[in-house]
């Protein structure tokens, strides 16, 4: 007995476009997880002062995320994913940015307190004036 051509078509067919059909979906990588990422990086930066101290790298983070989601909705996954994680490392960027800065602004604070110190203490005694410090004695 032989079988007609179409269902021998039909019994092959089916089960190679359901794998095919499986194999398309898997190769889809989940888009979520990277947005995620993108997305807490963004909120550590503006909470790390990068909206004052590291403007322009945030809104480079901010763009690019809003460009991933844009492209996870187009269900272009692979794309939205390399740009989310553009916007993560932009976002670790303006947040090693403000870290910096501030750390710039506290150093220049203590060096200008620094200079204040030994301004006063070359007074008290450089001047060969004879002239002392005397000791702060607290108030009775």
């Amino acid at each position: 007995m032989r079988q007609a051509p179409l269902a021998a078509w039909r019994r092959a067919g089916v089960p190679l476009l359901c794998v095919g059909v499986l194999a398309g979906c898997a190769s889809e990588p989940p888009v979520a997880p990277a947005l995620a990422a993108s997305s807490a990086s963004l909120d550590a930066a503006r909470s790390s002062g990068a909206p004052e101290l590291a403007a322009a790298e945030l809104n480079e983070a901010r763009a690019k995320l809003d460009r991933a989601q844009a492209l996870a909705k187009a269900g272009r996954n692979r794309e939205a994913i390399r740009v989310a994680e553009q916007a993560d490392v932009d976002a670790q960027l303006a947040r090693a940015r403000a870290s910096n800065e501030r750390s710039r602004r506290s150093l220049a604070e203590v060096e200008a307190g620094l200079r204040t110190l030994r301004e006063e203490l070359g007074r008290g005694t450089g001047s060969g004036t004879g002239a002392t410090t005397q000791p702060v004695r607290p108030p009775q």
